[in-house]
């Protein structure tokens, strides 16, 4: 068995790839632990950004408003979840309603977001780690990155665990964090007073702080969408089932996020730099007796497997972008383990690439993260609301208000984020949104230039079809030394014409006369043709031969070059070598001249026999 397939399993056949259809209970562990894991964060961010105003008890307000958006945001869902039954994904919503402009605006911010959301839950879930057991601080990247390995090593397998063994984690989870609430809201907390707001405390700068915290509490709402872009996974009646699945996932996040919020304000948590607030509220409630170890890996628990929902949604993403030709094909094809492979590979490099950016901090990360989800919810229900204009029926005056609604009340929102969290980082996403839409359509052009050059109906197909008769090429032969691989490419030219030059660019003078002196002791027929180089380029001297023998006997066509090469037993070994014919190839393909045209390149590669 190799390496390969020992951490990656053996190859599946196609047959193997069989969706299981989910039940409400195992959909809303799998589908809902990403937005319910953002609970284990999002008080805390709320908190740092109120700093010496969370004395006021501003929390609880920010914490009901939110919980108010993510009800206005779920009942926007609803009606995708029923438009869009085949999986209303935004992309889809917004390339099919809104054109492609703001489908490829969707489309980027959703993949920068799948990336922030591994990277979050990960730096969030090492915070767990390093909560519990206070050793371990400083040690957040090497967390994130062993966690992030054993993520994709998992994806790259293509394993179909099940359900409800995924399920697990989600519902301990739960159980602790409702547990907790319970426990926390019955018994008897520290006295605390509400203090008096300040008479220095202007009234503009509490504003801007309450915003503030308010855009990093909505950090919260990242991951409502999975529902909608998962119906089809659902037993039937699908969107029906996912409706309810989605109601019962706001109804628990709701009372989750601010029941935690409720118990930081109880205990007067104060944020610190090497504890959560979820560790030191379960500490308050529950002591740090096995309960609370419990509780942290709970927790550590639910965020990897938050982390593993995006290894889902950016590969699938990625598939549809690719389908559609706006990035590499390559993305939609399925690896041998049933695995979309290279989404995977994508998404981990770029994950790992902003975990070791940002030392692992999820502080640092989630100012980045609420941006990207609120354009996608922006968009995904202004998507909707032209859909029900365009499509009509019953009671579309109602739907096109609920999503006009949805689609106002999370542009607002946006607008907050960007206002708040431009100066901490937000300024990134904004740059790499555009970015990620140039290159989409740059993508899309060159495919689309691809397909007309090689469309048959272009015409000309008389002179592509008509047979070579008397066919008499002109070959030419680049050697460095005399090889074995050289003498096959030697008899394969001389088969093919009678016309056949090998040329050498002069580089080093000593190889050069060795070489005059082994080419007479061979007495081979065709001539060799020594070509200077002043600057000790390989590529233009030989390129310059190339263009005077095609205006020699221009009838004949271009001239064919015959490339002698050798593979070395292993793949590495390539290193060892110059890769003369491989530097050549690529001259010959990329640095062609405009006035050529296709050039024919045979290589005669010699395969070396030793395999150790």
């Amino acid at each position: 068995m190799s390496l390969v397939s020992f951490i990656l399993g053996n190859p599946l056949k196609t047959e193997n790839l069989i969706s299981e259809r989910l039940t409400k209970l195992k959909a809303l562990a799998i589908f809902s632990s990403d937005v319910l894991s953002s609970v284990t964060y999002a008080t805390e961010e709320i908190l740092l950004a109120l700093g010496a105003l969370a004395a006021y008890s501003f929390s609880l307000s920010i914490a009901g408003t939110i919980v108010g958006l993510l009800f206005i945001v779920a009942v926007s869902y609803w009606q995708t979840i029923k438009a869009y039954p085949s999986g209303g994904g935004a992309f889809s919503v917004a390339y099919q309603n809104l054109g492609e402009f703001f489908g490829l605006i969707t489309a980027s911010a959703l993949l920068i977001d799948y990336t922030l959301t591994v990277a979050v839950s990960l730096s969030a879930g090492a915070c767990a780690i390093t909560s519990a057991f206070p050793s371990m601080v400083h040690k957040e990247v090497s967390l994130c990155l062993m966690a992030l390995l054993l993520i994709t090593i998992s994806n790259l397998r293509g394993a179909r665990e099940s359900a409800g063994i995924l399920s697990i984690p989600t519902y301990c989870f739960l159980a602790l964090v409702f547990f907790m609430i319970f426990w926390g809201f019955f018994s008897d907390g520290p006295a605390r007073k509400i203090a008096p707001m300040s008479n220095n405390a202007g009234e503009m700068l509490v504003f801007m702080v309450i915003l503030r915290a308010f855009a990093s509490g909505c950090s919260a709402l990242t991951g409502i969408e999975t529902i909608a872009n998962g119906v089809t996974a659902f037993k039937e009646p699908q969107y029906k089932n996912a409706q309810i699945t989605l109601a019962a996932m706001v109804i628990i996040l709701s009372f989750m996020f601010f029941g935690i919020t409720f118990l930081a304000n109880k205990y007067a948590i104060i944020p610190k730099t090497d504890e959560s607030v979820i560790s030191q509220i379960a500490k308050n409630i529950m002591g740090t007796g096995f309960l609370y170890y419990v509780v942290q890996s709970a927790t550590a628990a639910i965020l990897l497997l938050a982390a593993n929902t995006a290894f889902s949604g950016f590969p699938r993403l990625a598939y549809v972008l690719a389908r559609e030709k706006y990035i590499p094909t390559r993305f939609a094809n399925l690896g041998d383990r049933l695995a979309l492979s290279n989404g995977i590979i994508m998404l981990a490099l770029a994950s790992m690439m902003l975990i070791i950016a940002f030392n692992g901090d999820s502080h640092s990360l989630i100012p980045l993260y609420s941006l990207g989800v609120f354009i996608s919810y922006t968009l995904s229900q202004a998507g909707m609301v032209r859909h029900w204009i365009k499509n009509r029926g019953e009671s579309w005056h109602v739907k096109v208000l609920i999503n006009a609604v949805g689609a106002i009340a999370t542009f607002v929102t946006l607008l907050t984020i960007v206002e708040s969290k431009f100066s901490r980082g937000a300024w990134i996403v904004l740059l790499l949104i555009p970015v990620l839409f140039c290159l989409f359509r740059k993508i899309n052009r060159r495919y689309k230039e691809t397909n007309t050059e090689l469309d048959l109906r272009r015409g000309q197909l008389g002179n592509l079809l008509k047979p070579i008769k008397n066919a008499r090429p002109k070959v030419v032969i680049p050697v460095s030394r005399i090889h074995k691989g050289t003498l096959a490419a030697l008899r394969f030219s001389a088969s093919l014409s009678d016309d056949v030059t090998a040329v050498l660019v002069d580089v080093n003078k000593q190889e050069t006369e060795r070489l005059k002196l082994t080419w007479r002791a061979m007495n081979f027929s065709m001539p060799l043709v020594i070509l200077t180089s002043p600057y000790r380029s390989i590529v233009n001297p030989f390129l310059d031969f190339l263009y005077e023998q095609d205006l020699r006997d221009p009838e004949r066509g271009k001239t064919i070059v015959v490339m002698p090469s050798f593979v070395p037993g292993k793949f590495w070994r390539n290193i060892l070598h110059n890769q003369t014919a491989t530097i050549f190839k690529t001259a010959l393909l990329y640095r062609k001249r405009k006035s050529e045209d296709t050039r024919i390149i045979v290589e005669i590669p010699y395969q070396m026999k030793f395999s150790q």
